[in-house]
């Protein structure tokens, strides 16, 4: 998928998302009006990167919140021989997302695009 695209889905889906929060706030909800639009773009999505790309893609929309998540908020901890460990302090800058050396992956529109076209995209 073309750059230019993936950040004009990306971009229509944030606006959007915003307008039906705003409207949700007024106890206007248009849920199903609106599911369709959400299932088409998930299909083309899916179409290109497959249903792990998919789900990296929705991460990137819905838990990362297009990249504006503050993940610095709070403490972040994992296990390590049945005990929580603190690997970050609340107010440590981090990203919600790492590859396997550790880097930060979908943390903007481009970063998601290159990590879907890197290890994702399927060629037809």
């Amino acid at each position: 998928m073309r750059i230019e695209t993936f950040s004009a889905i990306c971009l229509t889906l944030k606006n959007q998302s915003k307008v039906l929060d705003d409207l949700n706030s007024l106890n206007v909800s248009l849920v199903n009006f609106v599911d369709p639009y959400y299932d088409l773009i998930s299909r083309c999505v899916e179409d290109f990167y497959g249903k792990d790309g998919l789900s990296w893609f929705e991460w990137f929309c819905y838990e990362n919140e297009f990249g504006e998540r503050d993940w610095s908020k709070a403490p972040s901890y994992k296990e390590v021989d049945g005990k929580l460990i603190c690997v970050h302090e609340a107010g440590e800058i981090r990203h919600g997302a790492h590859d396997e050396e550790g880097n930060p992956v979908c943390y903007s529109i481009i970063s998601t695009w290159e990590y879907l076209e890197n290890n994702f995209k399927i060629v037809k």
